[in-house]
């Protein structure tokens, strides 16, 4: 076989093949942003406060 490589990472992670971490993803880059971030995290709030 070939030479072997790692990167030691910290941080967040996501799979974007799962479905539901792909869905994490996209919220918390939505909340993240300046330009979107407020109103989106207004929204989310309101949303989940309605749904429960």
């Amino acid at each position: 076989g070939g030479p072997v490589h790692g990167v030691v990472f910290k941080g967040r992670r996501y799979d974007t093949g799962d479905r539901g971490d792909y869905l994490r993803a996209i919220v918390r880059l939505a909340c993240e942003r300046e330009d979107l971030g407020p109103d989106f995290r207004a929204w989310l709030r309101s949303y989940v406060t309605e749904e429960m």
